[in-house]
Formats: structure tokens, sequence, C-alpha cells
């Protein structure tokens, strides 16, 4: 069909010819790229037809070129600058001369203009976009038509601007148009803030493609020919390079069906997989046709035009290659008739157009101005060149929307930079366009909110425990079994345990739906470390403090025993005496011994009863608070905490959700410079702590003590403390410290564990005693000294006899002490006697006149005269044999008795016995 209208269009020429027979034919070499070759465009298809029908067009037209008409010589480039260079060498150098060349495909274009000012021949080009051609110094002779591709960066650029897109990339065919244009946008990008990235293949897409996907490219700009993207978009689509995460932006310039395959061209996809890997795609090209109903210089309309050029179209139009660029072939046309048109009427009258020769440069020159200055309306809108010849244009975006046809969504108008956005895009997701990379959601790591509320909930519960138990304790402080457990470091334990439930309530912030601010988390890094460190010197401190003062009152005892029973085996006499009592009366001196160690057990038990002095438990306590106070203040002074922030390796979003996001967990922790120092000095102090706890607990276990009734309890409450402390904490604080659940777990359930079991050990006994045994008549009246009142009335009793009874014979010792050296000498005359022995075995003695020398009685002597003061009352004196007896004053015979009485009775009775 199009031959025949060629033939038709040739026919009508010769025609025209025949009748105006003075008219003068100006010769036009064109070239027009009828097969893509290797790749390249084959706009010829369409542009051919258009172009003669241009020519068709103006020859008709007696106001344009009148005595002249236009006649072309073409030849078929395929887009192959070599193939174009043999063409413009035979165009050249075959007669007649031609006064312009009319070229299409930038890479022809280029080799053809840069040639062309040696023949001082102007170059219209009606289908090269490539930015390189706007060199003026390079291509002095060169207009366009057609648009430079460049002039779409702008409109590209606004368009990223429209849909906020920060980072795009860019993918290139190797040829310099595309390089060119490709550089171009760089730049604008730049100048605008995006950021651009750029690749580039040759032949095969599929690395490029790949480097795309590991790149997470999401906006790509593509520029290559309509060959080479068949060949992207099959690849895009086996990577999945489309769809809702990706939008591609292509030149406008291709067929409307130019994605589906080519059976020459052994694709590996179909039609359906190239249609759906080319959908929501958008194109940006410049104004080819004139939208509205305005009249060209030809007399027609944008789309008449494209109504006559469809009529000679062999193809559908949306298959045709070139049809997009067919009215600025046939605008081309009209633009190079009116430039001959001008320089014509300039020439001189003495010089004809048709005289024209490769060596004319005045002609050439004139033609040159005339063409520049050319401005006219043409189907494609007005036409008119910048000062490097490039078209002044509007620039089109479209975009293929589901329905598989190009709408319009808008227009850039190049002269205002204003981007007039009228249709209605659509994207596979219904929430908008995609983002231009995946969207980085920062999450900070925080504690879980089942976690957190869960043990806020203990915690709670906890601290109504706490205030319930002092209320219980407060209102029975009458009990004995309160009184007598220094119910006030109890309440202190509870103070340090309310305390550290606190601070779990800190320790859990930031939670997952309570965030913290920055200067807030910042105060807290100190409060937090320090209110913990407080609570726990109350709460173990007062336990610490019981078990220290009760080991050490028990320490104190024995070492009081101790020197009391090396104080009376060091007096070489009295063991002596003993030895004289236990020959005298046998048997009788096992039970003065078992006598006098019941005795020494009772006067223990005495001591170990007495009432403590609460000032020893505050000076425990305030050494551990003072402890923590200077720690803390030197640790923010010289090296205070701030926040800092650890991030971890991008996770995938929850399953199911179909937002394009990634997230970026983080973790705000607080962080000194030599925060590890501080944290071994508070551990390591705490941990001796604990391990002395234990110590001394395991000391005090066979210790009874009244006014610490239970130290037992303590005792099992610091085992329990300690041994979770010590295996917890060094976990929590340097192996899962960037764990905040698992570490806020731990942190937690060793605090909460730690506090319910002390509280349970130490209140619930005296809880339970309390509602299940009545108040005695002590308790309710409340009488008594402080020791008294721990004491059953036996017990008081016996206490109140043993102390009057001390008091009597410290008197007497003291009245006495005059009469000590005249006892031991007695006693001392009385050992050298040669006949003791035989005496003692005769059960007879005696005793002389020498004074004996006494030595003064210790408590435990005193206390077996005591048990043997009964006896010594009932029976005032013991007949041993005939001539011996035992009185109150010692053995003696029956002569010599009369004889010592005297000088003996001023002795006490018990210093002589013992």
């Amino acid at each position: 069909m199009k031959y025949i209208f060629l033939l038709v269009i040739n026919i009508f020429i010769s025609l025209c010819k025949s009748h105006d027979d003075d008219r003068v034919p100006l010769y036009i070499g064109g070239t027009f790229p009828m097969e893509a070759g290797s790749g390249g465009w084959a706009g010829g298809v369409a542009c051919k037809p258009a172009v003669m029908m241009a020519l068709h067009d103006v020859n008709k037209r007696r106001d344009v070129l009148p005595g002249y008409y236009l006649e072309l010589n073409s030849t078929d480039s395929k887009c192959q600058p070599g193939l174009a260079t043999q063409q413009l060498y035979d165009l050249l150098y075959t007669p007649p001369a031609k006064v312009m060349l009319l070229v299409g495909c930038s890479p022809v274009t280029t080799i053809i203009a840069e040639a062309a000012p040696v023949w001082n021949l102007i170059v219209l080009a009606y289908g090269a976009s490539s930015p390189a051609l706007s060199n003026r110094e390079r291509f002095p002779t060169l207009f366009r038509t057609h648009p430079s591709a460049n002039i779409q960066n702008p409109a590209r650029v606004s368009i990223l601007k429209k849909f906020g897109w920060k980072k795009i990339t860019i993918l290139q065919s190797v040829e310099e148009v595309f390089t060119s244009t490709a550089k171009d946008l760089e730049e604008e990008c730049k100048l605008n803030g995006i950021k651009a990235d750029r690749l580039s293949f040759y032949g095969d897409p599929t690395d490029a493609i790949k480097t795309l996907i590991r790149q997470d490219a999401r906006i790509i700009v593509g520029l290559f020919y309509e060959k080479e993207a068949r060949r992207v978009f099959c690849q895009a689509y086996h990577h999945r390079a489309f769809g809702r995460k990706h939008v591609w932006l292509l030149i406008g310039w291709y067929a409307d069906t130019w994605y589906l395959p080519v059976p020459d061209e052994h694709l590996n996809c179909t039609a359906e997989q190239m249609r759906e890997a080319a959908l929501y795609h958008m194109t940006t090209e410049s104004l080819m046709l004139s939208t509205d109903d305005s009249v060209a210089i030809s007399g027609m309309t944008g789309r008449e035009f494209q109504r006559r050029l469809n009529e000679v179209l062999e193809t559908d139009p949306a298959n045709t290659g070139g049809y997009p660029e067919a009215p600025l072939a046939y605008d081309a046309v009209w633009a190079l008739a009116l430039a001959l048109n001008c320089t014509i009427n300039h020439l001189p009258s003495t010089k004809k157009i048709e005289q024209f020769t490769y060596e004319d440069v005045s002609t050439y020159e004139l033609l040159f101005q005339c063409m520049k200055n050319t401005s006219f309306r043409g189907v494609s809108g007005r036409v008119m060149f910048s000062n490097s010849g490039d078209r002044i244009a509007k620039v089109m975006v479209e975009q293929l929307q589901k329905d598989s046809k190009y709408h319009v969504m808008g227009f850039f108008d190049s002269s205002t930079h204003l981007l007039d956005w009228k249709g209605e895009d659509e994207w596979l997701s219904d929430k908008g366009p995609p983002a231009d990379s995946t969207i980085i959601h920062e999450t900070v790591l925080t504690v879980t909110s089942t976690l957190f509320y869960g043990v806020l909930m203990f915690c709670i519960l906890g601290i109504g425990m706490s205030i319930a138990l002092l209320s219980v304790i407060e209102h029975n402080s009458g009990r004995m079994i309160v009184k007598c457990s220094q119910p006030k470091f109890n309440n202190f334990t509870i103070l340090g345990c309310i305390i550290c439930w606190i601070t779990l309530f800190f320790i859990g912030l930031p939670s997952e739906h309570i965030p913290v601010s920055h200067e807030s988390f910042t105060a807290m890094c100190h409060f937090r470390i320090f209110t913990l460190m407080v609570g726990f010197s109350l709460g173990f401190g007062s336990m610490f403090a019981k078990v220290f003062i009760a080991h050490r009152m028990g320490a104190d005892q024995n070492q009081q025993l101790a020197n009391r029973e090396k104080e009376e085996a060091d007096g070489t006499p009295w063991e002596s005496i003993r030895t004289l009592i236990a020959s005298m009366i046998g048997r009788s001196a096992a039970s003065l011994r078992k006598s006098s160690l019941h005795s020494e057990g009772e006067v223990r038990n005495n001591i170990l009863n007495q009432t403590i002095p609460v000032n020893k438990f505050y000076a425990v306590l305030t050494a551990f608070i003072v402890c923590d106070i200077v720690i803390c203040v030197v640790w923010v002074f010289f090296d205070p905490m701030v926040v800092d922030e650890q991030r971890y390796p991008l996770q995938e979003p929850p399953e199911g959700s179909d937002d394009d996001i990634m997230l970026l967990p983080k973790l705000e922790y607080c962080k000194s410079e030599n925060e590890d120092v501080w944290t071994a000095l508070i551990l390591g102090y705490k941990c001796l702590l604990l391990i002395f706890g234990i110590f001394l607990s395991y000391e005090c276990r066979n210790i009874k003590l009244h006014h610490m009734n239970d130290i037992r309890l303590i005792a099992l409450s610091i085992y329990n403390v300690a041994i979770l402390s010590i295996i917890t904490a060094p976990i929590s604080v340097y192996l899962i410290r960037n764990q905040p659940n698992a570490s806020y777990a731990f942190i937690s359930v060793t605090v909460l564990l730690c506090t319910y079991i002390s509280l349970g050990l130490i209140f619930i006994p005296k809880i339970r005693h309390i509602y299940t045994v009545p108040p005695s008549e002590e308790e309710i009246q409340n009488g008594g000294n402080g020791v008294m009142k721990g004491l059953t009335k036996p017990e008081q009793r016996r206490f109140e006899q043993l102390v009057a009874e001390n008091a009597q014979l410290q008197k007497q010792i003291e009245e006495r002490e005059k009469r000590i050296t005249q006892c031991a000498m007695r006693i001392e005359l009385l050992r050298k006697r040669s006949s003791l022995q035989s005496q003692f075995n005769n059960n007879s003695f005696s005793i002389n006149d020498n004074s004996p020398k006494c030595r003064k009685a210790t408590t435990t002597t005193t206390t077996a005269y005591i048990e043997l003061d009964n006896l010594r009352q009932i029976r005032g004196k013991y007949l041993i044999n005939d001539k011996q007896y035992i009185t109150n004053n010692g053995v003696f015979d029956s002569g010599d008795y009369m004889s010592i009485r005297d000088d003996v009775s001023s002795c006490s009775s018990d210093e002589i016995i013992l």
C-alpha cells in the first residue's frame, strides 16, 4: 500500500511539473531508517510517508517556494552509521547538488551532521534526540524538529519530585545518544537533591537487571531503543523487577504495543508476561502531535494529520515504527520549505537558489539564518529552534494502564518548567506509587508490652502486699514475736523491696507503647542504677546487719567464756582445791561440776538475750548507703552516661504485610567511656557482700537471740538473695545486655524472686503466729523492762534470783578482800604438810595455825557456791569419822577444829570450799 501511495505521489509531482514547466526543482537528500538493524530505531516506516505527504502539500502551495518544487532523494540507512556514511557519499557526489539534508536516527545524524559543514550543507533531523547533538561547536549546521532528549530530563525530574522519589537508577544502552542523556539526567538529579545511579549494557541486559535487583533499585529510568526494551522487560519479568515495588520511566517514542514479542527476536517471554511486566510504566516524550484544534500552516489539525497518515500506513499504527515521530517529519519538510523560501527572498537578484554549490558559503550562511529564525505552527505544535538548533517544545507524560493503553497524565512546559498533571495515575497497589527504595522503618528494640505489664503487675502486687504487711506489723507491734524481731529493720527490708519494684518500672522503659524522649532516657541512665543499688542496700543490708550483729554477739560471748575458762585453768591453787574437794566428797564433786556447767549455760543465755542497741544496725546500714552514694556521685561526675544506639541487620516485615518496607532494629542504651570498670566495681562490691552474707548466715545457724527471733529466717533469705543475684547479675549485665526482653526478664525475675521469697520467709511466720496464737497476758499488759518482756514467768523468777544472789556475793567478796592474803597463806601451808596424803587416805588430817591464803572468787565459783548453799544450810556440818568433820569452814580434826575456828572465821566459806 505504501508503495502505491509513493507511486501516486510521484505521478502527481510529475503532473505538476508538466503543468508548470517553469518550476525549478530543489533537491533534498534524505535518509530513513526503514529497518531497526542491530537494535536501532526503525522510524522511517512511518516518517517517510509523512515526509512524502509534506512534500505533496508544500509543492501544491503557490505561496510557498513560488517557481520551485521540492524533490527528495532518499536512502534506507537502517540506523547504521557506517551504511549512512556510504549513502552520504553517494548523495553528495551524485548530481544534482542537494541544498539540504533530511536525516533521522541519532547515530546516523551524528555522522552526517558532523561531516555536513565540509560541504556547507544544512542538516535537518526529524528523529534524532541525542543531547550530544546540541553541541553547536561539533554540529554547527544541525537543526532538529525532534526535541533533544535532554528536554525530557527536567520533565523526569518533575515527575520524581511529584511522587517524592529521591533515589533512581538509570539503565541505558551504550549508544552515545543514551549516554549523553544519562549524564545530563544525573546532573539534573544532583541539582534537585536526587540520588541517581547509572548502569549500562550492550546487547544482553541480563547482568544489568541482576545488578538492579542486587542494588534494590525501585525507580528505573530506561534509555534504550525499542528492540532492546523488549529484551530488558523480558529479563525484568524473570527477575521480578516489576510490579508493586518498581516503576519504569521509558522513552515515549516507542510504538504503543512495543512490548509484544517479535517472532524473529526469540524472546523467552510470552505476550502476557511482557504485558504484565510493562504495566504501569510511564513514558516521557516531547509533544509530537498538537492536541488542540488549532490549524497548522498546512491547513490541517493534528488529528486530521493522523487520519491521513493512518490511511496510507499498511500496518497498525500502534505497531508502526516512528509513528509518534511522524508529525515531526511532516513539520521538518515545512520548516525546510519555509527556510528555502526565506533564502530565495533574500538572495541577490543576480543569484538563484538553484545555483547553490557545496562551495557557496554566502547562500549557506543566508539559509542558516533563515532556518534559525523559522517559526510556524505545525501539526506537532509550535515549531521554533534554539540557538543550539534544538526544537523548543512541551513534554508529554503518559502511563500504560491496566487496559493496555497509554493514557496522558500531563504536560511539562520546558519554558516555564511547570508540570501540568491532568490524568489519574494507576498503580498495582491500592496504597499508591511505590517508594523509591525499600522503606526503612527504624524500630527501637524495647521490652514487649506483655512482659512489661506482667512485671509491672507483680510489682504493684508486691507494693500492695508490702503496705499490708507494714499495716499488720504496726497494728500488732505489742506482740512478742514482732517486738523481738527488730521490726524497724524489717521495715527497712520492706522499703528496699518497694524501691527495687519501682526501679523495675524504669528499667523496662522505653516499652512497646511507652516511648521515652532522648533527654528523659539520659536522665534515667544513672537514676535506674542508683535506685536499684539503694533498694538492694536497704533490703539486703538490713538482713545483713542482723546476721552481722548476731555473729558478733556470738563471737564476743564465746571469747568471754574462753577467757573465763583460761583464767580458771591458769589458777594452780584452784586446781588443788578441786582435787581436795573431790577427795573429800567423792561423787558430790560431779554434782558440783554439773551444777557449775548448768549455771554457766544460764549465764550465756542471759547475755545473748540482752537488748541489742539499735545504733549497731544503723551503723551497718549507713555504711552500705554511703558506699552506694559515693560510687554513683563519682561515676556521674567523672564519667557521665549518655544514650547510644546499636543498629542491627535489616529484617523482613511481619508476615502478611504488603508494605514495601524493611525493619531496621536499633537498641538505645546507656553508655559511658569506662562503663565496664564501673560495672565491675559495683558488681564486685555487691558480690563480696553477698558471699560474706552467706558466710555469716552459716556461722549464725545455731545462735538463738531473744531479740532477733527470726535470725534463721533472715539467714535463709540471705541465701536466696545471694544465690539468685550471683547467678543472674553477670548474665544480664554482660551476656544479654543487648537483648532487651531477655535482659529485662532476667533482672525482673531475680528481683521478684528475691523480694517475694525474702518477705515471705520473714513475715509469713509472724503473720501466722499473730493470727493463730492469741496474745498472752504479758503481751496485753505490755509491762516489764526490755529483758523481762521476752521471758516466761519461771524464767523471770530464776533471773531475778540469780541477780540478787550475785549482788549479795559481790558484796561479800568486797568485804572479805582484805582476808584474801591470809586465806591463801593457810591453804599453801596446808599443801606442804608431809602427812597430808596419808591423812586423806585415813580420812584424817589437821590444819596448823598459819593463816591461809585465799583467792578472789570468780563468777563460776560463785555460782557453784550458790548451788551448794542449800546443802550447807540444811546439814551445817558433816562427820567424816570419829575425829574429823566437814563444817561450814572446812575439814578439820576434832583437836584442831576449835583452835583454828576463830582464826578463819573471818574468811568467806565459799572461798575456802572452792
